[in-house]
């Protein structure tokens, strides 16, 4: 048999080059041994040990395939053939490809970066096991489900294309690296963020005027009138008002009634805009100025806006280094594209909205200061809905008609009733929060008049009355503060001096975010909770997350138990 050993041990060379890493010829009786690597020389250094499964092999008459429990991906095959043992394994193969999936891993964040997507790493059968989101950071979103588009390309064993399944019209290319792994990635931020920037970036005619702002209380009337009187100018406006308030019509009115109304209205959300692409949106970009460029290059903002009015919606939102930029533009009136070196004139009138305190931003290092007086030279405060209670009819009555023609219903008014209901509420959301309440109503409401019971639980069972708010001259329970501080009037309407002492005004301030905001959230949670489960108390406190004796309490302290609760609506209903 000496003759059998020594054919094995000539044709290792071969049978380790074909397996990926050493091949070992084992005379059993008397247990000499010759091992041969992928070169064809002898490895004497490499132990039988390595390969797993030897003392298995030894007591089979048939050939056998053993995976190594040390090293994932290395295979041990085993062969008898008379009283020797051939044996082979793909060691140096498994570590070349594992040494290969952890450079891709290493590569895959600036990949995803690159791409505008996530990237992932997926095995033979299309599977995921590593992935990374569009920041670069490890994710374990799909990990372990199958990317169609993953398996078909390790079947084909060529790159496949086509669309992802994340985001409607982006697309995802797969590619087999080896038999064991593939790559892929795709461009869903890419065009998530070109869908929100087509969202909020308006270009175009604005249709709103002064006419279409409803309300004859004073608070709005004296708002309208210095908006008009500001349009006349070419003066930089900065609108604080909350959300729901109507900043955008007001900004869209003082445009069309500017002499600058021929010309271009352009509004961009800066809080909507990821950071990496403001500048590019403000400023533009030539030609290949980055990766993703058009290649005829873009014009910002500023350009598009030349010779009308650009509005800088959420203005507070803006990162402070684009804010330095931001500064220049408005003090040079000229603007330098990424890229580019030619500097570009623009004409533009500046219309800025926060609904934050710019200055308890630029004290808290937030906000510039210099460019806090770039924007605000006219300041316009578009009063909160409980400041104008009185327009509460107007503007219902107002939804209704516009409701009833877009939805063909047959709603002609409300009742008296339900108005009071609306006119105790305090509008958080204000005027926009109020035609949602109206749309959501329309939508549900089968009689021609709206009654009390066909309004949302939330406002039904409304413990904060507008009459209560100091806003109205009033007390202070059931104060709903807006996100920036209220300004403190003198008799004649206008804003009091910085240097006026508003101690008073801020402990209200205090008394009312801590007694009024957070008790008005947590009875509003409730009311929806029970509203959503049919009011069953116990499947209600499942909902919230608490125990159905801590319900009990808090249900017992907001005045919401049977009994407590005399004509406040649904709340009245509750089951155990």
């Amino acid at each position: 048999m000496d003759g059998l050993f020594a054919t094995l041990c000539a044709a290792l060379g071969p049978l380790a080059r074909l397996a990926g890493g050493y091949a070992t010829v084992v005379h059993l009786p008397s247990g000499r041994h010759k091992t041969v690597d992928m070169a064809g020389k002898e490895a004497p250094h490499y132990p039988l040990e390595n390969y797993e499964g030897l003392a298995e092999a030894r007591k089979c008459g048939g050939p056998l395939l053993i995976p190594s429990s040390k090293e994932p991906g290395v295979l041990n095959f085993f062969l008898p053939l008379g009283d020797c043992l051939l044996v082979a394994n793909n060691a140096d193969h498994a570590r070349r490809e594992a040494r290969l999936e952890a450079i891709f891993r290493e590569a895959l964040p600036l990949i995803a970066r690159v791409a505008g997507g996530e990237a992932v790493l997926f095995d033979s059968q299309g599977i995921r096991f590593f992935s990374v989101d569009p920041d670069g950071g490890q994710s374990e979103k799909g990990m372990g489900e199958l990317t169609y588009l993953g398996r078909q390309a390790m079947e084909l064993g060529r790159p496949v294309i086509g669309p992802s399944l994340l985001e409607e019209g982006a697309m995802a290319v797969r590619v087999p690296v080896t038999a064991s792994f593939g790559i892929g990635f795709n461009n869903v931020l890419a065009v998530k963020q070109k869908k929100i920037l087509a969202a909020n970036q308006r270009q175009g005619y604005p249709r709103y005027t002064f006419t279409d702002i409803i309300g004859t209380s004073r608070a709005i009337q004296q708002c309208i009138q210095q908006a008009r009187q500001v349009a006349v100018t070419s003066s930089t406006v900065l609108l604080y008002g909350e959300t729901g308030t109507g900043k955008e019509l007001f900004a869209q009115s003082i445009h069309n009634a500017s002499q600058r109304s021929g010309g271009p209205f352009v509004a961009i959300n800066c809080g909507a805009i990821p950071a990496s692409l403001v500048e590019s949106q403000l400023f533009g970009y030539e030609a290949g100025a980055f990766t993703g460029a058009r290649k005829e290059g873009q014009q910002g903002v500023f350009e598009q806006a030349s010779g009308g009015t650009l509005f800088l919606d959420e203005i507070s939102e803006m990162e402070l280094e684009m804010q330095s930029r931001l500064l220049r533009v408005l003090q040079e009136r000229e603007v330098v594209r990424i890229g580019g070196k030619k500097t570009i004139p623009v004409d533009v009138r500046i219309i800025a909205s926060t609904n934050k305190d710019l200055w308890q931003m630029v004290v808290g290092g937030k906000f510039r200061q210099d460019l806090f007086y770039r924007l605000n030279v006219v300041d316009l405060r578009i009063p909160p809905l409980r400041e104008r209670v009185e327009d509460i009819p107007l503007l219902v009555r107002h939804f209704i008609k516009e409701f009833r023609s877009h939805f063909g219903t047959f709603v002609r008014d409300i009742s008296n009733e339900a108005m009071e209901y609306l006119m105790r509420y305090s509008w958080p959301g204000n005027v926009r929060e109020l035609q949602n309440c109206i749309e959501r109503t329309m939508n549900l409401v089968t009689n021609e008049l709206i009654q009390p019971g066909d309004l949302p639980a939330l406002i039904r069972n409304c413990v904060n009355p507008l009459a209560d708010n100091p806003a109205n001259g009033a007390g202070v329970t059931g104060l709903v503060l807006p996100p920036y501080r209220i300004a403190v009037s003198g008799s004649s309407g206008d804003p009091l001096p910085a240097g006026f002492n508003c101690d008073a005004q801020e402990k209200i301030q205090d008394t009312c975010e801590l007694e009024g905001n957070t008790r008005l959230a947590e009875r509003a949670a409730i009311l929806r909770a029970l509203e959503e489960v049919g009011y069953n108390r116990r499947r209600a406190a499942r909902r919230l997350g608490i125990s159905t004796t801590t319900l009990w309490r808090k249900m017992k302290r907001l005045g919401l138990l049977d009994g407590e609760n005399r004509g406040s609506g649904s709340a009245a209903r509750v089951t155990k």
